[in-house]
């Protein structure tokens, strides 16, 4: 994937520090999208060191006009994008019949509505090039739904279905468009909690994945090895659903 532009979202913390951090390893230069400027400089710093070339793009992915102009400072910067990494999110719990209606669509902006709008803003380039490659972030949760994340799952549900669509509509411009669902993983606000306590109890393989254990996968459905997979939905869950 040498001098391929990937811009990934959430990119300051977590899965999407991992997915950077990998692209970036494999000869990808990377536009870092995050509202956490300082945070996103960090991971930067870390692949300028490790040879590589990154830049910061700070926007609020939730609004059209962030988006295009994320989209436009990542085509001035690097090119037009290669691969798009939806990964940003949020998994708060809240039991449904106390749900307020800003929590239900704080979630829905950022888990399902940011995914349609920057794809929608780095899509074209990529089809006026006949080539790219989109990996957006669903989870166990949009197959599997659980108590007290009914917001959590139904976005990420809503994400398996834009996924596929998104794959069905693009395949003949030569775009392919897959997801990644993990588990539980274990990041810093995961491990800051109790509820993966019980949860690990549950995964056959015994453990929480890595944050790297996800960022390989989604390297590898970006590599041309992954060539002719398009619309799917990669369980990475440790055997907790096999489907």
């Amino acid at each position: 994937m040498t001098k391929r532009h990937a811009l990934v979202t959430g990119a300051a913390s977590g899965i999407g520090r991992a997915i950077a951090l990998k692209l970036a390893s494999e000869g990808c230069f990377l536009s870092l999208c995050d509202l956490d400027e300082q945070k996103a400089s960090t991971v930067r710093e870390t692949i300028l060191a490790s040879g590589g070339s990154a830049q910061v793009v700070i926007g609020d992915i939730t609004k059209a006009a962030d988006c295009r102009e994320i989209s436009e400072k990542a085509r001035t910067w690097g090119g037009p994008v290669d691969i798009l990494v939806n990964n940003a999110g949020i998994y708060p719990a809240s039991p449904f019949l106390e749900m307020t209606e800003e929590l239900w669509d704080r979630v829905m902006a950022i888990n399902l509505k940011a995914v349609y709008l920057l794809s929608q803003a780095i899509l074209p380039d990529m089809i006026g090039k006949g080539s790219g490659c989109v990996v957006n972030m669903a989870s166990i949760d949009g197959k599997k739904p659980g108590p007290e994340i009914s917001a959590y799952s139904a976005s990420k549900a809503a994400v398996i279905s834009l996924t596929r669509s998104m794959a069905a509509e693009m395949a003949k411009f030569g775009v392919r468009v897959n997801a990644v669902a993990p588990g539980w993983v274990g990041t810093e606000n995961i491990l800051k909690g109790d509820r993966w306590k019980i949860a690990v109890q549950q995964i056959p393989i015994g453990r929480l994945a890595e944050p790297d254990e996800i960022a390989g996968v989604v390297a590898w459905l970006c590599s041309e090895t992954a060539g002719y997979i398009t619309g799917e939905i990669l369980n990475v869950n440790g055997g907790m659903l096999m489907d």
